[in-house]
Parts: C-alpha cells; sequence; structure tokens
C-alpha cells in the first residue's frame, strides 16, 4: 500500500481535503497536525500502522492560505511486528483462552528456532516452517496441530499460504484414513489389486475406443454410440463418477444462457454445470475440464446430449442407463467403477485427488470412507 496524492491541507483549520492511497485494505487513517508539521498515520486490516510525515510550511499569518499538494510516490514502510505484537493479536481474536494459548504456543516455537526478530519476515519462510515442524515432530496429529497454528496467524495477518493448506489437507486425509483403518474389518474388504484390475479394464476399453474414432472420423462427427460412451469413460477416469442421475441429461453446449436449471457442458468455458444434483440445495457444481483434447471431442457433439439410448433419446430413468453400461461392460455397473476410483484414492493417500473426488462426486470423505472403500483389505 502507498499513498499517491495528498491535497488541500489546511493548518488554521486543521483540515485536509483528500488523501488518495493505493490498495483497499485500509482500515483507520489518522490526521494530526503540529506546528509546521502534518502526519497521516494509516492501519490496514491486518492492523499494520503505516505512517507519513510532511514536512509542511504554514503560510505567513494574515495571508490566505493556498491550497497544497503533495505528491507521494515512496512506499510507506510497515512497522515491524514483534512476537508480543502477535501474541496481542492472537489473545484479541481467539475468545477461547486454552485454544489461544495453543496456536500461540506453537507459533512461538517455531519462532525460537528461526532468527528473525520480525514476524512479517519469519512468515516470508512458509516451505521452511513447514519442514521444520515436519522434522520436529513425529505423531501426525502432532504436526497436523501445529501445522493448525501457524495456519491461524497467516489468516489473522491476511497472507496467503498455499502450501501450508495443502499440508494440512495432506495430514487430515492422512489421519482420517488412518482412523478408519483402525475399526475396519478386513474381511468386509476386497483387495487393492482387484480394484487395479477393473479400473485397467475400463482404460483397456478406452483405449479400444480411442482406437477406433482415429480410423474412423464418422464415429465423432455423426456424435454415434462409441463417441459417446468415450467420452463418457474419459470424464469417470479423469474426473471421478459422476451420478446416472447427473448423467443422463447432460447437454453439450457453447453458451450459460436459459441452461441454468439443467446440467450441461459449455465447450466455451471448458466447464460442467451440474445444477440438478443430490445436494442441489448447496448449489449447482462446476467441475473445470483441463483436458483440452477431450474437450475438443466434446465440441464434435456440440448440441447433443452426452448420452442417449440407441433410439437416439434420453435415458428415461438412472437405472435403464445403468442397465446399458452394464451390459456394456463385462457386468460392470458404475457404482462397481466408483468404488474402485474411490478405493485406489484413498489407498494412494493423494489428498488433493481425494479433495477432487468429494467435490465432483459430491461426497466427503467420510462418505468415501464408509460406502466407497470397498478394496483396501487390511492384512491381519
Amino acid at each position: 500500500m502507498k499513498m499517491t496524492k495528498i491535497s488541500g491541507i489546511n493548518f488554521s483549520q486543521k483540515t485536509v481535503e483528500n488523501v488518495e492511497i493505493c490498495g483497499n485494505d485500509v482500515k483507520e487513517i489518522k490526521c494530526e497536525f503540529y506546528d509546521n508539521i502534518f502526519k497521516i498515520t494509516v492501519m490496514n486490516n491486518n492492523d499494520e500502522v503505516i505512517e507519513e510525515v510532511l514536512e509542511v510550511q504554514k503560510v505567513d499569518e494574515g495571508v490566505e492560505e493556498e491550497v497544497l499538494e503533495h505528491e507521494v510516490v515512496e512506499e510507506a514502510v510497515n512497522k515491524k511486528l514483534t512476537i508480543e505484537d502477535l501474541k496481542t493479536m492472537i489473545y484479541e481474536n481467539i475468545p477461547k483462552k486454552n485454544t489461544a494459548e495453543t496456536y500461540f504456543r506453537s507459533v512461538k516455537q517455531v519462532y525460537d528456532n528461526f532468527n528473525e526478530d520480525d514476524v512479517h519476515e519469519l512468515l516470508k519462510k512458509e516451505n521452511e516452517i513447514i519442514d521444520y515442524i515436519e522434522n520436529k515432530y513425529d505423531k501426525l496429529t502432532t504436526i497436523k496441530n501445529k501445522l493448525c497454528g501457524m495456519l491461524k496467524v497467516y489468516n489473522l495477518l491476511e497472507i496467503e499460504c498455499t502450501l501450508l493448506k495443502c499440508k494440512i489437507d495432506h495430514y487430515m486425509v492422512t489421519l482420517s484414513i488412518d482412523e478408519d483403518t483402525k475399526k475396519e474389518n478386513p474381511i468386509d474388504k476386497k483387495t487393492v489389486e482387484e480394484a487395479e484390475e477393473i479400473v485397467n479394464y475400463f482404460k483397456s476399453e478406452l483405449k479400444t475406443m480411442e482406437d477406433m474414432i482415429s480410423k474412423d472420423e464418422d464415429i465423432l462427427n455423426t456424435w454415434d454410440k462409441t463417441a459417446q460412451l468415450y467420452t463418457l469413460l474419459r470424464i469417470y477416469l479423469t474426473y471421478g463418477m459422476l451420478r446416472p442421475s447427473e448423467i443422463i441429461d447432460i447437454q453439450i453446449t457453447e453458451t450459460d444462457e436459459g441452461n441454468d436449471k439443467v446440467n450441461y457442458i459449455n465447450v466455451v468455458t471448458k466447464k460442467i454445470v451440474i445444477n440438478n444434483h443430490k445436494n442441489d440445495k448447496k448449489g449447482c457444481k462446476v467441475i473445470d475440464i483441463a483436458d483440452d483434447e477431450l474437450n475438443g471431442i466434446l465440441c464434435k457433439g456440440l448440441n447433443h446430449h452426452l448420452i442417449t439410448n440407441h433410439s437416439g433419446e434420453l435415458y428415461t430413468s438412472s437405472s435403464s442407463f445403468s442397465k446399458m453400461f452394464k451390459s456394456r461392460f463385462n457386468n460392470y455397473n458404475p457404482y462397481d467403477l466408483r468404488k474402485c476410483i474411490s478405493s485406489l484414492a484413498i489407498h494412494e493417500g493423494n489428498a488433493e485427488k481425494i479433495k477432487m473426488l468429494e467435490r465432483n462426486q459430491g461426497h466427503t470423505l467420510n462418505t468415501i470412507l464408509k460406502n466407497y472403500n470397498t478394496y483396501n483389505k487390511v492384512d491381519v
């Protein structure tokens, strides 16, 4: 943040007409007049104090004061934030004393390890802070809690911390999986190898259809059954298993206009938009199509539905779609594939992929663990 222009300083009335400041994080502005000095103090939303002192000569008494303008182009210097300043902020912003003590203890331990007397400088070492915490503590719960303590500080100061958030997500997923593993009955589980075998079958089918398409352009140009199933399977294997009820009436279009009550794919914005889904009270579900090749194929189906029956009509129900899917793909229904994809993501412990499945498949990690983590048999 910097001040670009201060105009209309009037010492007799102790007023200033205008102060222009770059940035939108201003919380409070204070102006003070002394004999020949005008001082402005700005506090931003992080409670950082920024000061500008302008030595402006008063005009002689009896002479009408003219409007004074002062261009300020230098960056204001942020006041150093000490550990005690931070402690005050934590205790003022966290009502529960025990919680505040826990968060401050976490950041104090990190602060003591690094040779920085300014918390702002310390927090620039995001990666080093994560490494320090991971190397210092052994228990996953402790590591997660210490990282959460640091996250609270970053949030209080409104400092972005992408790496830290990703790490916390990773440990939260890992701890949930570990907790679930301890209570599950191995008899109810199948092996990861079985899940891999099923997914590899679908990948093989995808490759077969891809070869057919590469040899016959009319498959895409006419948007026939092979083109539809290839595209559907590629969405499933890339972005997770959308429910049959979300799939059976999806339109492929190039506009959002007029589509606020239907499920559709916009090939211009490269988004799958699910307005009607099991949790639609939470709003529409949007999936970004990062696969440009897939989007190019979808363009071939523009103004068609994603999937239709052999008569070119929409499936009348989820069950009729699932029946077709099962007959086409070796007696596997869509939920068999959903269980395999979910189980393998759990087995890999990939927090980012699990988050994607939570979002795209429309359920929480706990729901995945309870209903879809079928292929993670634990040896006893």
